[in-house]
């Protein structure tokens, strides 16, 4: 099972669970494979990258957003 199986499994779930994606070598397979309303980190990354995430997906929900 990959991480994209896990996060369609959990939304499956929950579809309200956020979802943070971090890679090294598959950000060009996120749109496709990506649930939406998630983010994806690009390694590597800094703490500050990852809190940002964190924030912007429990605070406000918002629209997939790549921040690498």
């Amino acid at each position: 099972m990959t991480g994209w199986d896990i996060a369609r499994h959990a939304r499956q779930l929950n579809p309200e669970l956020p979802v943070i994606y971090v890679t090294g070598a598959s950000a060009h397979e996120w749109g496709a494979m990506g649930v939406p309303n998630s983010v994806l980190l690009s390694k590597p990354f800094a703490p500050a990258q990852l809190l940002t995430a964190v924030s912007q997906l429990l605070n406000t929900g918002s629209p997939a957003v790549d921040t690498h």
